[in-house]
């Protein structure tokens, strides 16, 4: 890193900010966008992964995190400008002024009059991903005294492009740039290997020549003394330490009486299924056979076995012999979607 981190950043590290999906529509066509089909030119709105139908759902999402700040993207969040300014007073109203809220677009509805709206609802930083062409929406921004950087990919043997987009920054004062490590997923793999990119040896995801291109774009920062923080991120941080972190900030709030919380993250908890009975008449009979409450085991959310806490397990195998039991882990999302699962 050349200069300190951005202030958006800091509290995202910590799994502390909310991630507001504003709708998945974009005007930019990036090989490399990670989007899924569920998103991925729709317009939809998800708060982290849960599905967002009212604006409660966002604050209760962002209280499940107990959230610090929120991070807004797409799709382009301008496209729905309306709704994205909505969301800023909504967030700021609700958790208070110290909130802190960033925005990423790729600037090409950034117009001097959408800038002036967005910094009026009390929007505190933005992240600009610009074609050439919309490069002055950076200095815009600035004009408006707006917190304002980029957050660009960092493309094998693309250094030089970058060192050119900073230069621009650097003359329009920007406060930041933050390069991304170049990431698989299933959504852009097609495309990533069509132009010959490939997985990094040792990694899941990482592109092979991302974190080199990065890594020469912040030497050359340096070198240059370029005034404003270039700060590298690899995809290692948001999978370990972002994700995981706000993952266990969830758990923490929204841990079911049966689940226990994991180290990484995620919640653990014992299924069983029991012959002749699912649902909620399975965990009625359960509760009954081992003297629990009934708020103390849960229906599985496939709604056939009954979810029980590690101290009733010994009492199920007892009073169910043809039970099946096993352990699943799963995230603490709103769905609970399944991490691993061991019969035991």
């Amino acid at each position: 890193m050349a200069g300190g981190m951005p202030r958006g950043c800091e509290s995202c590290l910590r799994g502390a900010k909310l991630v507001l999906f504003v709708t998945g529509e974009c005007e930019s066509a990036c090989y490399y966008c990670p989007l899924s089909e569920r998103r991925k030119g729709l317009n939809v709105v998800y708060a982290d992964e849960v599905p967002v139908e009212t604006d409660l759902d966002i604050i209760l999402e962002g209280r499940a995190i107990d959230a610090e700040g929120t991070g807004i993207t797409g799709g382009d969040p301008l496209i729905r400008l309306p709704r994205t300014l909505k969301f800023i007073k909504l967030l700021k109203g609700f958790f208070g002024p110290d909130h802190h809220i960033h925005l990423y677009t790729n600037g090409r509805r950034a117009s001097r009059q959408a800038l002036a709206k967005l910094k009026a609802a009390g929007l505190d930083e933005i992240r600009f991903h610009p074609a050439r062409r919309d490069w002055g929406r950076v200095a815009e921004a600035k004009a408006l005294g707006m917190y304002a950087g980029a957050e660009v990919p960092a493309i094998p043997g693309g250094a030089v492009e970058v060192e050119e987009f900073i230069r621009y920054l650097a003359s329009v004062k920007a406060d930041f740039i933050n390069i991304n490590q170049l990431e698989f997923c299933p959504q852009n793999a097609f495309q990533l290997r069509q132009r010959g990119f490939r997985v990094m040896g040792g990694s899941m995801a990482a592109a092979e020549g991302s974190e080199e291109a990065a890594m020469e774009v912040v030497r050359w920062a340096e070198a240059e003394g370029i005034g404003f923080p270039v700060h590298y991120c690899p995809s290692s941080v948001k999978d370990a330490v972002q994700t995981r972190g706000r993952l266990a900030r969830r758990a923490a709030n929204a841990a079911r009486p049966w689940e226990e919380r994991l180290e990484d993250g995620t919640v653990g908890k014992f299924v069983v299924g029991l012959p002749g009975a699912t649902g909620r008449p399975a965990k009625c009979i359960l509760a009954r056979a081992v003297g629990a409450d009934a708020s103390q085991v849960g229906v599985a959310d496939d709604g056939r076995g009954v979810e029980v806490p590690r101290r009733l397990v010994d009492a199920v195998r007892l009073a169910f012999p043809d039970a099946t039991v096993s352990y699943v882990q799963a995230y603490p999302t709103a769905a609970r979607d399944k991490f691993a699962e061991f019969p035991c």
